[in-house]
């Protein structure tokens, strides 16, 4: 026997993302308004202590000391063996070294060595949403100097006519496909100055925009960091001035006397005042304005002999006083939009050893991931200019090579194989280094990971840098200790010459290990 079922016939509906109509609310068709969330969030980050506490610690961990390159050449795209690049790598990294930290070099204002002009940079594109790059070719030294300008400085000219083919949106130019051709700034003259994105004759990138946050495609400003978050950071700074004025207020008024019957007061706190004051209120009464008086007593006053009528009554504020609560609930929301664990964001760790580490793990992606951006979209075109003035100048090794490379635009593969470079900068420290000690040691061993790659993700150094680092201190070592070894009278046998004899032994096999790796 056949069952039959009974359906509802379909029922054609547009869904809008409502789970019934109306339920969604009203559709906000978003407009920034990039000068007001500026102006907003730079007022926050100079008066809130909460803007700026999340724009330092960003800026802090992403940046710190500073990102550096390490040179990683691609030989097999430039047709060489494996290693041949290794000491040119160190010889390119020693120079770009001596170049960044020299401020004459490479800050346009003579001011900055290059970690803090990153510093700087990541500020000032958290802050404004995003702030333009200007690479300077220094007539002296004939290296590129950074210079910054911030994002509020980058508007649309007054009274320019453009033509059909030029489009020209909150200060950056455009063509027909949307690429950025040019910027203009306002000046301190208020007269605004074009700058091309790359240079008329070489086709070297002259300037940029770095973004502080995400972007959508074809958005051309960026948006502030605290955009997202400018009412709540100002509300929970409202909340804790209400707060802290509420547990004033209650500290200073102690009491005051309720009258319920119109008599003269006995006025019982007088007697012991430290002082008196004053002041006169006008509420519009028909008498005119009123007197008040406000005492301010000794610890410890009793009260004796009150007029029928009078009742001492403790002051108390109204204000809820649980600023906690309601503050870790507030800083764990922005913490979250912004991918930090709140324990960080607050530098307040009372978490177990694996919470801890989950956490720290957590925002190690996070960086991971920052520098990689960072470095691509600031560092990279910095150091890709600082080369070519070097080839040009034949400073470094393979110079014809890479300028041969630099010019043949068909071929681009070659000239990016040169500039291969990873970005990394200090190392979060681990809140138990025997045990991530044994766990990379286990790797290595294992073939999981590299030497190299171990030694950047733990301490951030360089394994090839440390080796020849550690064989002249073996080497020196050794030297220091044979005068103790040989001295006459010295029993060979004792056993401090033994475990010294030893101790000399393995220094010289670690040397022979570190002559081995580096062949």
């Amino acid at each position: 026997m056949a069952m039959g079922y009974n359906v509802a016939p379909a029922v054609d509906r547009t869904w809008n993302g409502g789970k019934f109509p109306g339920g969604f609310g009203v559709t906000n068709l978003l407009a920034p308004d990039y000068w007001t969330l500026r102006a907003r969030s730079n007022e926050l980050f100079t008066s809130n202590l909460y803007a700026r506490g999340l724009i330092r610690r960003l800026v802090t961990n992403e940046i710190n000391t500073g990102l550096w390159p390490e040179a990683s050449p691609d030989e097999t795209t430039l047709g060489l063996e494996e290693g041949t690049l290794d000491d040119w790598s160190e010889d390119v990294e020693s120079r770009f070294l001596l170049w960044a930290k020299t401020p004459t070099a490479c800050d346009f204002k003579k001011a900055s060595t290059f970690n803090k002009i990153q510093a700087l940079v990541r500020r000032e594109a958290l802050i404004a949403g995003d702030c333009l790059v200007v690479l300077q070719q220094d007539p002296t030294t004939k290296r590129p100097s950074v210079m910054i300008v911030k994002g509020e400085n980058v508007r649309n000219p007054v009274g320019l006519d453009l033509n059909a083919e030029r489009i020209i949106k909150n200060g950056v130019e455009m063509d027909t496909a949307g690429r950025h051709i040019a910027f203009w700034i306002v000046q301190l003259d208020g007269k605004s100055k074009r700058i091309p994105a790359t240079g008329g004759r070489s086709g070297r990138r002259v300037a940029w925009l770095v973004y502080g946050s995400d972007h959508r495609v074809d958005t051309v400003r960026g948006m502030p960091l605290l955009g997202l978050v400018l009412q709540s950071l100002k509300e929970l700074d409202r909340y804790r001035d209400a707060a802290q004025r509420a547990a004033v207020v209650n500290s200073m008024l102690a009491m005051f006397i309720k009258k319920g019957e119109d008599k003269p007061g006995t006025r019982p706190i007088a007697n012991s005042a430290l002082s008196k004051t004053v002041a006169e209120i006008d509420d519009g009464a028909a008498n005119g304005p009123r007197s008040l008086e406000f005492t301010a007593g000794m610890p410890g006053v009793v009260l004796q002999e009150l007029q029928q009528g009078e009742e001492p009554v403790a002051f108390q504020s109204n204000v809820d006083v649980d600023l906690q609560k309601f503050e870790e609930t507030i800083i764990s929301a922005i913490a979250w939009a912004n991918e930090i664990p709140p324990d960080i964001l607050k530098l307040a760790f009372s978490s177990n050893y694996s919470a801890s580490m989950a956490a720290l793990n957590e925002f190690k992606i996070y960086l991971n991931m920052f520098r990689t951006d960072f470095g691509e979209q600031f560092n990279a075109p910095i150091y890709q200019d600082w080369m070519i003035s070097e080839a040009l100048l034949d400073k470094i090794g393979r110079s014809t090579e890479i300028l041969n490379a630099w010019r043949d635009k068909a071929n681009f593969e070659n000239f990016t194989a040169w500039l291969l470079a990873e970005w990394s900068g200090a190392i979060k420290p681990s809140t138990d280094i025997v045990k991530q000690a044994k766990g990379y040691a286990q790797m290595v061993e294992q073939g999981f990971i590299t030497r190299a790659r171990a030694t950047r993700e733990v301490t951030g150094q360089k394994f090839s840098r440390n080796m020849r680092k550690l064989k002249r201190e073996n080497e020196l070592f050794v030297e220091a200790m044979a005068p103790v070894t040989t001295a006459p009278g010295n029993d060979p046998n004792s056993t401090t010459n033994n475990a010294l004899s030893t101790l000399g032994e393995n220094v010289i096999l670690l040397t022979d290990k570190i002559d081995e790796l580096e062949a």
